[in-house]
């Protein structure tokens, strides 16, 4: 038996992300960064050390952001809650967030990101 969540090297054939399972059947513009600290060999960020990532990129991110926060999206990178959840919040681009967070509020905050999308989108 193995113990997935365990294994911390996105490379090991038994990494998941617990939520990059929660972002499964999300829209193309919600995509789990998690691992790509990891692989940078950032070890104070990523699954090693409990954080986990939300990317959100779309011409109405903006709106979205100011859905699930009250951080000021022109005075980012900085740490709040979102969604009731305390998250490091960083402008990657212009319609461009990532949401970084403890990982155990991975399928809280993919839920709730993934409900304010859709209510946002055409």
């Amino acid at each position: 038996m193995t113990l997935e969540f365990l294994a911390a090297d996105p490379r090991h054939p038994a990494w998941r992300s617990p939520l990059r399972r929660a972002l499964a059947h999300a829209p193309k513009g919600i995509r789990d960064v998690t691992a790509e600290v990891t692989a940078k060999k950032v070890r104070s960020l990523g699954p090693a050390a409990g954080v986990a990532g939300i990317e959100v990129e779309a011409p109405f991110s903006h709106t979205l952001l100011a859905r699930l926060t009250d951080l000021d999206p022109d005075a980012l990178p900085a740490i709040g809650a979102v969604a009731h959840v305390r998250a490091l919040v960083v402008r990657q681009r212009r319609d461009c967030y990532r949401i970084w967070f403890p990982q155990e509020y991975s399928d809280y905050l993919a839920e709730v990101v993934i409900d304010a999308w859709e209510g946002l989108s055409p």
